[in-house]
């Protein structure tokens, strides 16, 4: 792929996002010329990409002459890997070759060209390239595995919005906003008063790093005990991120005292809209928890009820109690925070979904440690959405 075609799949995708926010705000002469100037972008992108699968034929005889059915294999209907089996071969060259370079050891110019492909390259909309390599697809998966195992992530309760560009826009329609569809008759007109309430939500991506030194002696072992290690870093590293990032938001919110549980019955039943209380977690730390796990009705029976399907898990109210760490979710004093409501309606996160590796031996004290310094990046934005689906409630522990 080259500098050229990339460059235009980069204003197709904005072309297009603004074409859609043009046709979202009713400004349909606007939208029109975005969507030609849109088709023009896709017809000289396809031109591009139906050039590159054309080869010169290389003839008999010639000393690099190779029959057409192993040159493109797919051709073959008895010997057909098709691009799926040819993007996993790359892939798997993209790994052998990330790691040999992590090592340390020389690669040929070909080798170079194929790790420097732009088809593996995060780029930036900042530099045409960021001097990092995107993570492989074997450490990307391990990442994305691990993280499902992480307990503290709060990532898993908010809304996760993928996004190919840097910077840009969503139009949003929020839960409690929601108009219904009108009743109309056969052939009948729809009426344009019944305009959707759409957010406009702005996103900047933002670059976080960290730095992870490796022992030669680690760069000795296998490539997956390798992968592993750094998979593990990574994904600390990256919740502990974007949990920061989430409870910046949340700790942005005004805060409610909340004196007992007739509070947070009256939140769910009165202060947030029904459409946001039916799909409400109940958000706290451990000391929250505690004190709720604590308290019984008359009848000295325990208010938390056990989640039939998962019994390690707790719910008040038909809610179920998510516990965050006391280091993650702090108590201040002594009131520990009690947020209830939809966080997938009150906190975007906006995922770039590139993440990117650079490493040296030479520079950021490598050389003098005898060591490998590896440069982790991950590219996010989390902004507010609906400030009204969550109450930050603050309920005071102390004996």
């Amino acid at each position: 792929m080259t500098k050229k075609e990339i460059e235009l799949r980069q204003q197709f995708t904005q072309k297009k996002e603004d074409a859609d926010k043009a046709l979202a705000e009713g400004k349909t002469e606007e939208a029109r010329q975005l969507l030609d100037e849109v088709k023009e972008l896709k017809n000289q992108i396809e031109l591009m990409v139906e050039g590159r699968s054309l080869n010169v034929p290389d003839l008999p005889g010639d000393e690099n002459f190779v029959p057409e059915l192993e040159r493109n294999p797919e051709r073959n209907p008895e010997g057909r890997k098709g691009a799926e089996g040819d993007k996993e071969e790359r892939q798997k060259k993209f790994t052998k070759l990330f790691m040999k370079s992590l090592r340390g050891k020389s690669l040929t110019h070909e080798e170079r060209e194929f790790l420097e492909n732009p088809e593996f390259r995060a780029m930036s909309g900042k530099n045409e390239e960021d001097g990092g390599i995107l993570i492989p697809e074997d450490i990307s998966r391990t990442i994305k595995e691990l993280k499902r195992e992480q307990l503290h992530q709060l990532e898993q309760y908010v809304t996760v919005e993928p996004v190919a560009t840097r910077s840009g826009s969503r139009m949003l329609e929020k839960n409690g906003d929601m108009t219904p569809f009108l009743d109309i008759e056969e052939m009948e007109n729809i009426p344009e008063t019944d305009q959707p309430k759409f957010t406009k939500l702005s996103y900047t991506i933002t670059d976080y790093a960290g730095l992870l030194p490796l022992s030669n002696t680690l760069l000795q072992d296998t490539d997956q005990a390798i992968m592993t290690y750094v998979a593990k870093w990574f994904v600390k590293k990256s919740v502990a991120t974007r949990n920061s990032l989430i409870l910046a938001i949340l700790d942005g919110l005004k805060k409610v005292e909340f004196k007992g549980l007739d509070d947070i019955k009256k939140t769910l039943n009165v202060t947030l809209d029904t459409a946001i209380s039916a799909g409400a977690i109940i958000m706290t730390n451990q000391d929250g928890f505690n004190y709720l796990d604590q308290l019984k009705d008359a009848d000295g029976k325990y208010l938390l009820k056990d989640i039939p399907s998962e019994p390690t898990n707790k719910m008040l109210f038909g809610r179920r109690v998510v516990v965050i760490s006391n280091k993650v979710l702090k108590t201040k004093a002594g009131k520990a925070p009690v947020i209830v409501g939809d966080l997938k309606e009150a906190v975007i996160l906006f995922d770039r979904q590139q993440q990117s590796i650079a490493y040296t031996n030479l520079a950021a004290g490598s050389f003098e440690t005898n060591t490998t310094k590896v440069r982790a990046i991950e590219r996010e934005d989390v902004v507010a959405w609906d400030k009204e689906a969550v109450v930050y409630g603050q309920l005071s522990i102390s004996e």
